[in-house]
């Protein structure tokens, strides 16, 4: 579907991030008969999961590319029935948001060369999540790439990422990316997952009904017996290796239960192309600037917006949903968006109370069973602290300031106890992505280095603009009119005061 960018109006619903979680919201919205807005980053509908190849890509056996593409085929399809509801945005990025008062919500957002504000009385945010980066020695080599990246370039764009590839990281997304490495040509070394799965009959009923999930998990599992790729537990990555790319890895065994390197007993491979799949980070930058409470969970990917059954945030009129509210997969985003987009659509009284508690009664019954599925993997695969003894001294733990390991370590022995104290020392997360590369693997060194929790070591707070841009498209920002951002050039020192 080609979507092209619309101009901006003020809306009672307004949805950041078109992946499984917004499409949910605005189908549901939609369908109740409100007008909502919805903005993305990418030209396509689907968000990374299901993004689809580009239109000079013609796909000739629809099966082949998965059953991503045809669950993303048939969400773009539910979409397009209820498309002249919702005004897209295409290619946008939000800046940043700012309370107006009772009048909700001030987005300034940009596409290409303009940018402009938008008024939302109620909000939805699915922003997403990030790949959570793990540092170790050569992480910063090309051909050190994350398992998304890999994926990205297969599926979108056909392209074959290196010849002889190592997988390391842990969770099923790793399966999945060494089949679509292994069919597109790559030979792949091994696949190392840091977890190992305990199976025992009073994790049955977790799974019970998620033939899904489970049909893919055992196609996936087959497909590397079938190509001989080992599948090794309790291994991770030790470091790469090369002048100027990779050249070679080193891997090895972890202790099992905090995923300790036993660097003693490291093998080391030929390779070009090491993948590193280490879960993902929700993405709460802008639950953060809206004033939403946040929690730390560990399982959920780190700090996630406190919300209720309904997907309401503590600020009135916000909603969370999909992976930026707390990681839980695709299956999950979408219907934790159709949950909130069918309770913006009461609010605003499109739907009686009757008629939405309906609605909302087949999604939420979905995600009670996916909440139970999901909890086995968690148990796999959440992320132990001793992945953090992977780097060493000269290790870059901030790619965009060139902050090492050694001046992170300086930090703390110079009185420094959570993040922001680190960055105030080192410039750790001042750079362009403002901590997405380097907080959640620095949070964790700290608290092992300092005894102190994930929650009391902190975050490093976004500040706008949350995206790059420039002086001259904020300088040019339509629809200011009675806007509560009265410059906005604010955006640069972080909004109006």
């Amino acid at each position: 579907m080609d979507i092209k960018a619309k101009s901006t109006s003020s809306g009672s619903l307004v949805i950041v991030g078109a992946g499984p979680a917004g499409l949910g919201a605005a189908i549901e919205a939609a369908r109740a008969g409100l007008r909502c807005t919805l903005l993305d980053e990418s030209a396509h509908l689907g968000g990374r999961i299901y993004r689809p190849p580009p239109e000079a890509f013609h796909v000739v056996a629809a099966p082949a590319l998965g059953r991503d593409f045809q669950r993303g085929e048939r969400l773009r399809h539910e979409f397009s029935e209820v498309a002249d509801q919702v005004e897209v945005l295409s290619g946008a990025s939000v800046l940043g948001i700012w309370n107006s008062g009772n009048s909700g919500r001030e987005l300034l957002w940009t596409s290409g060369h303009s940018s402009a504000m938008l008024r939302a009385e109620r909000l939805v945010l699915a922003t997403g999540a990030y790949e959570r980066p793990v540092p170790f020695p050569g992480w910063t080599l090309p051909g050190v790439m994350t398992a998304g990246g890999v994926q990205t370039l297969i599926k979108t764009m056909q392209v074959k990422p290196g010849r002889r590839a190592l997988v390391a990281g842990t969770g099923p997304l790793l399966l999945v990316v060494a089949n679509q490495l292994h069919h597109a040509g790559v030979e792949v070394v091994a696949v190392l997952e840091a977890g190992k799965p305990s199976w025992s009959p009073r994790q049955v009923p977790k799974v019970w009904g998620e033939w899904g999930l489970l049909r893919d998990a055992w196609t996936y599992w087959c497909g590397l017996r079938h190509a001989g790729i080992p599948l090794l537990f309790n291994h991770t990555i030790f470091a790469a290796h090369g002048e100027g790319a990779v050249e070679t890895a080193s891997y090895g065994p972890v202790d099992a239960n905090d995923w300790r390197p036993l660097k003693e007993r490291a093998t080391r491979v030929e390779v070009d192309l090491v993948v590193a799949g280490f879960g993902l980070v929700p993405d709460t930058a802008l639950t953060q600037s809206t004033g939403c409470r946040h929690e730390y969970v560990h399982e959920l990917g780190g700090w996630i917006p406190v919300r209720d059954a309904f997907m309401r945030t503590t600020v009135p009129g916000v909603f969370a949903v999909g992976d930026g509210a707390g990681v839980a997969g695709s299956l999950v985003a979408l219907e934790q968006g159709r949950v909130a987009g069918i309770t913006a659509a009461e609010q605003t009284g499109a739907l009686n109370a009757r008629e939405a508690d309906r609605r909302r009664a087949a999604p939420l019954r979905r995600l009670r069973s996916l909440a139970r599925a999901r909890r086995v993997l968690d148990e796999i695969s959440r992320i132990r602290p001793g992945l953090s003894q992977l780097a060493s001294e000269e290790t870059l733990a901030c790619r965009c300031e060139e902050v090492t390991f050694s001046e992170i370590r300086a930090a703390l022995a110079a009185g420094a106890q959570d993040l922001q104290a680190v960055k105030l020392f080192t410039r750790l997360g001042m750079g362009p992505c403002q901590g997405r590369n380097c907080a959640a693997s620095m949070a964790m060194s700290i608290s092992q280095a300092t005894g102190r929790t994930l929650e009391q070591v902190g975050q490093i707070n976004p500040r706008p603009p949350m995206k790059q841009t420039t002086l001259g498209l904020l300088a040019n920002t339509t629809g200011l009119a009675g806007s509560v951002v009265a410059d906005p050039l604010d955006a640069v020192g972080g909004g109006p005061s």
